[in-house]
């Protein structure tokens, strides 16, 4: 039984993005304005340092507003323009999942599915606006990637720092439709307008992947 996208589903995904990277930026943004203060205390608020400091806090605030914004004009993301609201791209994904080309589960069990792709379009599930319609690309090309989470250990906060990184890293191969831990493949789609477009595909699966890729979609150029 396949899973069901909705409008929500959408939604939600922006939201939690734009949400964690609000949260970031609040984060830094303290920490830049406690060091900003202490240095403005203790060596002068015309001293280089503390200049810095405010500049680089200021740069957070333009940052904040930003991502605010862009939470609030979330409907008005450029794939709902371009292929319509949430609501009709979620009736054609769950439509597609009916008939799928290739179709893998997700690894997170917030995604409904990792990578998707029918004879009309390919998206992926932890990244629903990552949709594309076939007649919108060009070329195609593989690359193999293995991914390698890298620690570092004797100074707490550059591990701590460590850590987070290697998430981050963690969650955006998942937002292409992979497994951190295992070995996969990218397809990497070059639109009309010379944009890349990157989701994942299981090692094992991407030769037939590219076979019928061929097949339903002949004006993509394979490039090597």
């Amino acid at each position: 039984m396949y899973p069901t996208v909705t409008e929500k589903t959408f939604y939600k995904q922006l939201a939690g993005s734009t949400a964690g990277a609000i949260t970031a930026v609040c984060v830094a943004g303290g920490i830049v304005g406690f060091c900003a203060v202490f240095c403005g205390t203790q060596l002068g608020w015309d001293s280089v340092l503390t200049m810095i400091l405010l500049v680089l806090l200021g740069l957070c605030g333009a940052l904040l507003i930003w991502f605010i914004v862009k939470l609030i004009r979330m409907k008005n993301h450029r794939v709902f323009s371009i292929y319509g609201d949430a609501r009709e791209l979620a009736e054609k994904i769950n439509k597609g999942m009916q008939d799928p080309v290739y179709f893998a589960r997700g690894f997170d069990s917030s995604a409904p599915f990792a990578t998707l792709i029918t004879d009309e379009f390919i998206v992926s599930g932890l990244e629903l606006v990552s949709y594309m319609e076939l007649n919108d690309l060009v070329t195609v090309h593989t690359g193999e990637i293995r991914h390698v989470n890298i620690y570092r250990v004797g100074d707490p906060i550059m591990t701590v720092g460590s850590v987070a990184a290697n998430r981050i890293g963690d969650r955006y191969l998942e937002s292409k439709g992979v497994n951190s831990q295992t070995k996969f493949d990218m397809l990497i789609f070059e639109d009309r307008n010379g944009k890349q477009h990157t989701y994942g595909v299981q090692h094992q699966d991407m030769e037939n992947v590219l076979v019928k890729l061929q097949q339903i979609a002949p004006h993509i150029q394979f490039k090597r």
